[in-house]
């Protein structure tokens, strides 16, 4: 239950779901193995896995879903070869040479006869709604996965009226005063790691691990007009993260002292520690999330006074 990459968008409404219309909604679209010509199913699973029977887990306004893939295995590189063997053959005993909408239609032909043997594996991704603040949290590090999972769930629920959370924040600007001034919100604190670009169209990159980030090179760079892209933090000795101008976070790790308060819970009680744990590492990441966003507003709402207030200077109002 320690989601360790974050992917966060809002409600644009209040919501409220009860157990019994949510699990009878995620029913519709349960997950199901790949048969036949199938390359890939998506569908609900348990939350808890064998712990628990139900689909969702609601604990403390918070609801844990859980979505598993399943996809069929079958290497580019094992198709392209018998492609290769079958147009090789073809051109030997025809005397012709093979053409791309010949040899598309072989990889087709190649690909329906493989697939109903071929291995399978599955993943497991989570997400949680936070009904009091209106939040989705997806546990994912990429955001076209974090769609899919809902996709699935505005399928399922019939409607899901969110937006990603930080969509209307220049995070790039942010990260990079933060960086330049070594200074950051109350709480929170720079890391060790880093990532800076050009503003132009170049795309050159710096790549910082483990680094002195306060160092003459970093400020170096950061003059020489590299604005940063990622930067980690600290959030009250709790949680560490990399955040992403995109508004993603990555690489969500949580202290020792967190993880361990839940530590006398028996493995007998696996579902009575999961609960535990989910609902330590959601109210975690709803204080970091909160307490960043609300930094964030307001460090936006001054930027935005800064501007105005540039703007009035530049073109003064003469009173007649």
């Amino acid at each position: 239950m320690w989601f360790s990459n974050l992917i966060c968008y809002r409600f644009k409404q209040d919501v409220s779901y009860t157990q019994e219309d949510f699990d009878k909604a995620l029913e519709q679209d349960l997950f199901r193995p790949c048969t036949g010509q199938e390359l890939s199913t998506f569908g609900w699973t348990k939350a808890f896995g064998k712990h628990s029977e139900a689909l969702s887990h609601f604990s403390q306004k918070s609801i844990l879903v859980c979505a598993k893939r399943e996809e069929k295995v079958l290497p580019a590189s094992v198709i392209n070869e018998l492609v290769a063997e079958k147009v090789d053959q073809i051109e030997a005993e025809e005397n012709r040479p093979v053409k791309k909408k010949e040899k598309d239609e072989l990889k087709e032909n190649i690909l329906h006869t493989l697939l109903p043997q071929a291995f399978k594996k599955s993943s497991l991704q989570f997400a949680f709604i936070d009904q009091e603040n209106g939040w989705v949290v997806v546990n994912s590090a990429s955001f076209n996965k974090a769609e899919e999972l809902l996709a699935l769930l505005r399928k399922s629920l019939g409607t899901l009226p969110v937006v990603p959370a930080f969509a209307n924040y220049d995070l790039d600007v942010f990260l990079t005063d933060w960086l330049t001034n070594f200074s950051t919100p109350e709480g929170f604190a720079i890391g060790s790691d880093a990532e800076l670009e050009e503003a132009d169209d170049s795309g050159a990159q710096v790549k910082l691990k483990g680094h002195d980030l306060s160092c003459d090179e970093v400020k170096s760079h950061l003059e020489s007009g590299k604005r940063v892209t990622k930067l980690a933090l600290d959030w009250q000795e709790r949680v560490k993260f990399m955040l992403q101008n995109d508004g993603s976070i990555k690489r969500l790790s949580y202290s020792d002292t967190l993880k361990e308060e839940n530590a006398d819970i028996p493995k007998e009680d696996m579902a009575v520690k999961l609960d535990a744990d989910f609902i330590l590492a959601s109210e975690e990441i709803k204080l970091s999330v909160m307490d960043w966003l609300n930094h964030l507003h307001r460090l936006n709402l001054g930027l935005a006074d800064r501007k105005s207030t540039r703007l009035n200077s530049s073109h003064p109002v003469h009173l007649v």
